[in-house]
């Protein structure tokens, strides 16, 4: 059995970016987890938690991100918003 070490050399830019990529995908799995906690006491709802996390991202796609309060999350790709709340759903 064997190993390899990999670097990725960064530029300060890069470094930045990828940062800023990876604060994104927490903000998204804490807001989820916000969402998703808060909707456990609504008594009429009886859907799982995938469900929810499901119209969650519906949620998320169509109010935060045509918020203009939110209009930083513009710059970032959306596969990271999907995979992070795919990461909460697969968690819980």
């Amino acid at each position: 059995m064997y190993s390899l070490k990999l670097e990725l050399k960064l530029n300060n830019k890069e470094k930045t970016r990828l940062a800023g990529c990876a604060g994104f995908a927490r903000f998204v799995y804490n807001f989820g987890l916000s969402l998703l906690t808060n909707s456990w006491e609504f008594e009429g709802i009886k859907a799982g938690d995938s469900k929810r996390l499901v119209a969650i991202e519906k949620i998320f796609t169509n109010y935060v991100k045509t918020n203009p309060e939110y209009g930083w999350v513009q710059q970032y790709p959306s596969a990271i918003y999907s995979n992070a709340l795919r990461n909460k759903r697969e968690s819980s």
